[in-house]
């Protein structure tokens, strides 16, 4: 696995292992799987489960997040992946987190970004803006 040396504010230097991708789960938030609220639960057992069963620490991070936005979507994930980002709202129902997984799986075997399946089209929406020519 390459790894990169960073040197720390004290002169120290660590070896970090770059992941190929991140993964963010709302549901530490205002809305993302506030069932009192009326919003489907977010199912973080299963994320958690699934990452750990398939093995991905080393190459998917997984984060459950706060509020990733927007909360008209709600149980919206966002998953970065070769430094893409891919957006995705109303996982509502855990089928849809095994897609995930398995979409997730098969890049990662790839090593690349791989068209989104047709299971999972229909939640994926536009998160960020497109960026300006000259930044």
């Amino acid at each position: 696995m390459k790894r990169e040396s960073v040197e720390l504010s004290n002169g120290k230097r660590i070896n970090v292992v770059p992941h190929v991708g991140h993964l963010f789960v709302c549901g530490l938030g205002c809305c993302c799987g506030k069932t009192e609220r009326g919003f489907a639960p977010v199912f973080l057992d299963l994320y958690r489960q699934e990452w750990e069963r398939r093995k991905l620490r080393n190459q998917v991070h997984l984060t459950p997040s706060g509020c990733l936005g927007p909360c008209a979507l709600a149980n919206v994930v966002l998953l970065l992946f070769a430094g893409q980002a891919i957006w995705f709202h109303s996982f509502n129902q855990e089928a849809q987190i095994i897609a995930l997984y398995d979409y997730i799986e098969l890049m990662v075997r790839a090593e690349n970004l791989l068209p989104i399946p047709p299971s999972l089209r229909h939640y994926v929406f536009q998160g960020f803006m497109d960026p300006p020519d000259k930044l």
